[in-house]
């Protein structure tokens, strides 16, 4: 299983740096994996859901969210259920990612999940 999630990580990183320049921390990509599947399963996303569902210390889930928002990758809106909340979601950077990247990102976290690794 260690190799799988070793080549799952490469795998994803090459990925990054060819599209983004790779200029993503670890952490930067477990959150934004965590958005895709949120996305993916229409859940709303928070700075605390991902803290609580990738383990990341909150402070460094924070640091992280902030990060890839100044890069245009995420934006935060507030909650219209709870004005205390931000919802997290893809920033203008994201968004003009082609089809082609996008499916290219489910099936990656697809294939991950289909060899019994969760994410």
């Amino acid at each position: 299983m260690a190799k799988a999630v070793v080549e799952f990580s490469r795998h994803g990183l090459e990925i990054l740096s060819e599209k983004y320049g790779g200029d993503c921390t670890l952490n930067e990509i477990r959150v934004m994996i965590q958005i895709i599947r949120c996305n993916l399963e229409g859940r709303t996303c928070t700075v605390t859901s991902l803290h609580k569902v990738t383990g990341i210390p909150m402070p460094t889930v924070s640091r992280a969210v902030a990060n890839l928002q100044r890069e245009g990758w995420l934006s935060e809106r507030p909650d219209p259920n709870d004005g205390r909340k931000r919802m997290i979601s893809f920033g203008p950077r994201s968004i003009e990612n082609t089809q082609d990247d996008i499916n290219r990102s489910i099936q990656w976290i697809r294939d991950f999940r289909r060899n019994g690794l969760t994410i």
